[in-house]
């Protein structure tokens, strides 16, 4: 299990950078980048997990782990949601800002994925 959490660390570095800039005035110009650094974080993390299991047949792994990124990047909206409703903040303003963080997170770990893929040695 340790060597599975080891990279998550990826995602965990975005987080924590969102917090810091989160009030910062440029905030709003750079948020569609730290979503899609968020996907890349979020594919590196369950690539390197999916491996280290050894739990998915390698023809699947790439699958499985944009189908875990995009279950994540799904779950963090509906967190957001969740906030909104319970503690009425304004993390979502609009439904084109939902969709866009999702699309960006998307393609953030679709990129990724596709850099793994076409650069590492086949064997």
């Amino acid at each position: 299990m340790t060597r599975v959490l080891q990279n998550a660390w990826a995602p965990a570095a975005v987080l924590g950078f969102s917090f810091v800039i989160g009030g910062m005035s440029f905030a709003r110009d750079v948020w569609w980048l730290l979503h899609v650094v968020g996907g890349v974080a979020l594919g590196f993390f369950f690539l390197n997990a999916v491996e280290a299991l050894d739990a998915v047949r390698p023809a699947w792994r790439y699958v499985a782990v944009f189908a875990l990124a995009c279950t994540a990047a799904l779950g963090w909206e509906l967190a957001e949601f969740a906030l909104d409703q319970v503690l009425r903040s304004r993390l979502q303003e609009s439904l084109l800002d939902t969709m866009s963080d999702l699309m960006f997170g998307v393609c953030g770990a679709a990129l990724y994925l596709g850099y793994v893929a076409f650069t590492r040695p086949r064997g």
